[in-house]
């Protein structure tokens, strides 16, 4: 069986916060029949329905922008809850007594980063292409498994009609494809694994193209500004940080295991 590939998806859907009960909520939805911005040469859909089977069998948390030491709430415990509707998958979280959860409360309430992601694997998919239009191709998501949804995430990969320009957007008129990139941190960066031809070509391409942007090394000399270091000298990111990555993934793809 060929390994099935651990997504995430972010959107501009907004969240909402609500204190009831004496209990401080966040609530929002995954949008159906909404499509993606261009990821990497395919536009994306969700199809009604695609959550059907894993919201019956499965066990999602909700989690803080997708980092599983902070659980926000989970299905079984009841503090996760949601509803299929015809628009889309709606959540409703009631987030625990903590500080850390007031922080996020806090900061989705101003706004300052309100979209929501998800994690997930695809279990049946379908593509369109039309060769003729030189467009690129639609990938509907009709079964998935979902593994979380996360809150406190800020980068759209499906645009809500009034959203501004996002990150993604302005990397891509760069040159840089974001979620390409993304995807060889995951699949290179957390267990130090040397990245393979394909991947090392989407590093140099994003390289390039920010290449431009630096000072001639004469002219950052002359006006007394400090050269770069050199490679050698350069602080790499901490391994700690991959491995804590890794075990998020292995984390989830356990819960996984039992839709393979």
């Amino acid at each position: 069986m060929k390994e099935r590939q651990l997504l995430t998806r972010s959107l501009p859907s907004p969240l909402e916060v609500r204190e009831e009960d004496g209990k401080r909520h966040i609530s929002g939805v995954i949008p159906y029949n909404s499509l993606s911005e261009n990821l990497g040469g395919f536009r994306e859909v969700i199809r009604p329905g695609a959550f059907g089977k894993t919201l019956l069998e499965g066990d999602a948390r909700c989690l803080w922008a997708h980092n599983t030491q902070y659980v926000l709430g989970r299905k079984s415990a009841g503090t996760l809850t949601f509803d299929d509707r015809d628009d889309g998958l709606h959540f409703d979280c009631s987030l625990p007594a903590t500080s850390w959860a007031a922080d996020v409360y806090e900061t989705v309430g101003r706004r300052d980063a309100p979209g929501v992601s998800f994690g997930f694997y695809v279990i049946k998919d379908a593509w369109t292409r039309d060769k003729e239009k030189k467009e690129p191709a639609t990938r509907e998501l009709l079964e998935v498994n979902l593994l979380e949804v996360s809150v406190g995430v800020a980068f759209p990969a499906y645009p809500a009609s009034d959203s501004a320009a996002s990150t993604r957007d302005i990397l891509g008129r760069a040159g840089i494809d974001m979620d390409k990139i993304a995807a060889v941190l995951v699949r290179c960066g957390c267990d130090g694994t040397k990245c393979g031809e394909d991947d090392a070509e989407t590093i140099r391409s994003a390289i390039a193209s920010l290449q431009g942007l630096l000072p001639e090394k004469g002219k950052n000399e002359s006006a007394g500004v400090e050269s770069e270091p050199e490679e050698s000298t350069r602080s790499k990111p901490e391994k700690s940080t991959w491995d804590a990555r890794a075990r998020e993934i292995e984390l989830l793809e356990a819960e996984s295991k039992f839709l393979a």
